[in-house]
């Protein structure tokens, strides 16, 4: 048990002291030019002086709703050189959105990047934070871009208690209030040192970042580890698919993230440039379910150099991972192209059923994680907290996912999908994903989600939408054969509708408490 009296560096000390070993090694690419460790550092050590001048401190927490790019890298490694607080804010919400954040964390400052500006500056007006802009528009109390310029290149450094909040990454929020998590200083820094591991990250990986910073996990699972290993980020979000490996070809990327949407595209423009794979050493999918098909099929493009993860922003690290043998002759796991992997060496991971009781192999209960690297808390939470972390038998700390899983034999992790979300009908369980990865397959299907809805006769009925691929229909009837030879009768979807999209939260992730509304008032 740590010291809460204790005083310990804070997890930026870890990162820049890394980049200071880097020198002048790249550290952020765009097609307009590159910036180096030690140009960074500099910038860095320049910003958290101002911050720091101003008030910023241990204790205080500053809000962050940035764009991608190295500005804003710097200014998390600023605020955290100052053991302030980071408060991510996912820049895709609703000016209302981060309204409620805004007064829930009550800032000591909020940092943003130019487009941002115009819709903060209402709900930042009396607010009495620290205004700090990291493109000189706007009402500003400090100009980021000046900051910079000018004065000490000392980086800061502050000794934290045990216990400091570091950072704060909130959750979605596909049904409800989304949860602020809360990370330390020690274990933001443990999260960092161990995702190169996680990731076979090497030293100096080069980094074809198709991510952006609206997310947490993103930050302490990509970004940041690879500054912690003298590498280079280059930002890919956005381009098409061919763009994005023509760009990796050139810059001889060695790691890159795959979204679950661009799995397909990118398995075809690797197989378009094979050369991409000379320096290639890592492809990471993770977040989100992919069909067997997509992951078999990626699989086929990269080999062994496929990483699938599962993890969640309470977890800051994965607690489960593949491994390059996963994808070899001989592999141990029943279907490596369904599985999430094993356990991670800082993870133990369970399968139990409601009465906390471990399952045997194969057996469907929730999935319920210990690590090194599990989350303090909820922010100012804690009945939430206490639901989600209960003591085991020997007092270690347990997050209880909500996730329905199952594990086999060799011990490799099957994820079936939300607790929440599992179907009951006629007292039989359906798992969506299940359903949703058959459905995917049928000819003229893009996107699909699978949820319940109320019966009169079952209690629950299994309902879909699905989305029709460019350019393509969906036959209703031959969807519901497609089906019928692959599914048990009872997992049929019984109500099925082509939708022009899937309604998504500011995160990406289906609402299907919209669509189960939707259905149901109209089906009355």
């Amino acid at each position: 048990m740590t010291d809460p009296a204790a005083l310990g560096p804070t997890w930026a000390s870890v990162v820049t002291a890394a980049m200071a070993r880097a020198g002048d090694r790249v550290a952020f690419r765009d097609p307009d030019g590159v910036r180096t460790h030690r140009e960074s550092l500099t910038r860095v050590a320049r910003l958290a002086h101002a911050l720091a001048e101003r008030g910023v401190g241990a204790g205080d927490r500053v809000a962050l709703v940035v764009d991608v790019g190295a500005d804003a890298v710097e200014a998390y490694l600023a605020v955290g050189l100052t053991g302030a607080t980071a408060v991510q804010v996912n820049d895709r919400l609703h000016a209302a959105e981060i309204a409620e954040i805004l007064d829930r964390v009550a800032p000591r400052a909020v940092v943003h990047t130019p487009a941002h500006a115009e819709r903060l500056e209402p709900l930042l007006r009396g607010s009495g934070a620290v205004v700090v802009g990291l493109g000189g528009v706007g009402r500003l109390d400090l100009d980021a871009q000046q900051a910079v310029g000018s004065g000490s290149t000392e980086l800061l450094q502050v000794a934290v208690p045990a216990g400091t909040p570091a950072i704060v990454g909130f959750t979605s929020g596909t049904t409800g209030r989304p949860k602020g998590v809360v990370h330390t200083h020690e274990n933001l820094a443990r999260i960092i040192r161990h995702m190169p591991a996680h990731d076979g990250l090497r030293w100096g990986s080069r980094c074809g970042f198709t991510g952006t910073l609206a997310f947490a996990a993103g930050i302490w699972g990509v970004v940041l580890p690879h500054l912690y290993v003298g590498g280079e980020l280059s930002w890919m979000a956005g381009l098409p698919p061919e763009e994005w490996v023509d760009r990796m070809v050139r810059e001889r990327t060695s790691f890159t993230y795959a979204p679950t949407p661009l799995m397909g595209a990118f398995a075809a423009e690797v197989r378009r440039r094979p050369e991409v794979l000379d320096h290639l050493d890592g492809v990471l999918h993770s977040g989100s379910l992919a069909t067997r098909e997509a992951t078999a099929d990626l699989v086929d493009a990269v080999g062994h150099r496929y990483v699938e993860t599962y993890g969640m922003t309470e977890t800051g690290a994965p607690v489960t991972a593949t491994v390059p043998d996963d994808w070899r002759e001989g592999a141990e796991a029943d279907d490596p192209f369904s599985s999430a992997g094993r356990a991670t060496s800082i993870a133990r991971v369970l399968v139990l059923d409601e009465r906390g009781a471990e399952l045997a192999a194969g057996e469907v209960g929730e999935v319920v994680v210990e690590s090194e690297t599990l989350f303090a808390g909820y922010l100012d939470d804690p009945a939430q907290t206490a639901d989600a972390v209960r003591l085991g038998p020997s007092g270690e700390r347990r997050l209880h996912t909500g996730d329905l899983g199952s594990l086999d034999g060799a011990g490799h992790l099957y994820v079936r999908g939300r607790s929440k979300d599992m179907i009951v009908t006629g007292g039989m369980n359906v798992y969506p994903a299940e359903v949703e990865r058959v459905l995917a397959q049928a000819e003229g299907v893009a996107d699909v989600a699978v949820f319940a809805v109320a019966d009169e006769r079952w209690g629950e009925t299994v309902a879909a939408a699905v989305v029709a691929a460019p350019g393509a229909s969906v036959d209703l009837a031959a969807l519901d054969g497609f089906v019928r030879e692959r599914l048990a009768g009872y997992k049929k979807p019984t109500r099925v509708r082509v939708l022009p999209e899937l309604p998504r939260n500011a995160s990406l992730k289906v609402r299907k408490d919209v669509l189960r509304r939707e259905f149901e008032e109209t089906s009355t």
